[in-house]
């Protein structure tokens, strides 16, 4: 592998201390990294994500984040009702033995601990509409659940953070399931974009947000 190709794929590589940091550090190589996507933003394609599925207050997301668009995406996720925007994913979620709450998961994981099998998938409707998120995948592997999930597409800037702790809330059912931690969560974006309509808020966000990663550091940087 050739140098330009090592650095682009390390840039790729978002591993960070909290939701938050990825968050903004996402954002950020979307914009920096990215090509533009005709007239409607800019588009990062084959990011690695990686942040820990715990439920402390993120001081990013509560500075910068929608109240709205968290409560909204819990709604998508956790229950039957669709949010504004006509989305619901717990209606779609299978898991390995057809439910859609976890619990199912929750009993592999008990009788098989090392089982590579404990996934959710989302299902597309037949009028084309595709999840954002389609697979997740909880493995316990050093005394923790890591949750590993492939998403098609996120807006880095308006929905990843919120989908982030849906995910976050999905390791730590499993893992209460399973009296164990849970470990980070792990994902790979296809197309990780942010759209021009944003571009105000997204230069407040990275020109604010430096106070708040004035330390961080990737995990494993050089």
């Amino acid at each position: 592998m050739g140098v330009n190709a090592w650095l682009a794929r390390k840039m790729n590589d978002l591993n960070f201390g909290s939701l938050g940091e990825t968050w903004i550090n996402l954002v950020r190589l979307t914009i920096g990294a990215g090509m533009a996507l005709d007239d409607e933003g800019y588009e990062c394609l084959g990011v690695n994500v990686s942040f820990p599925a715990i439920n402390d207050p993120d001081p990013v997301i509560a500075r910068f984040g929608d109240p709205e668009m968290v409560a909204g995406m819990n709604q998508v996720f956790f229950t039957d009702a669709p949010n504004g925007l006509g989305h619901n994913y717990a209606s779609l979620m299978r898991g390995p033995g057809g439910r859609s709450d976890l619990q199912d998961v929750v009993a592999l994981l008990r009788s098989n601990p090392w089982s590579k099998r404990a996934a959710v998938t989302f299902c597309g409707t037949p009028d084309g509409k595709v999840p954002c998120i389609n697979i997740v995948q909880f493995l316990v592997r050093d005394r923790a659940v890591q949750t590993i999930y492939f998403s098609r597409g996120q807006d880095a800037f308006r929905k990843f953070y919120a989908d982030g702790l849906c995910l976050g809330r999905m390791a730590q059912t499993v893992a209460r399931g399973l009296e164990i931690p849970a470990g980070r969560v792990s994902g790979f974006v296809s197309s990780s974009h942010v759209y021009h309509k944003d571009a105000p808020a997204i230069r407040e966000m990275l020109a604010q947000g430096r106070a708040f990663l004035r330390n961080a550091e990737p995990t494993g940087a050089p």
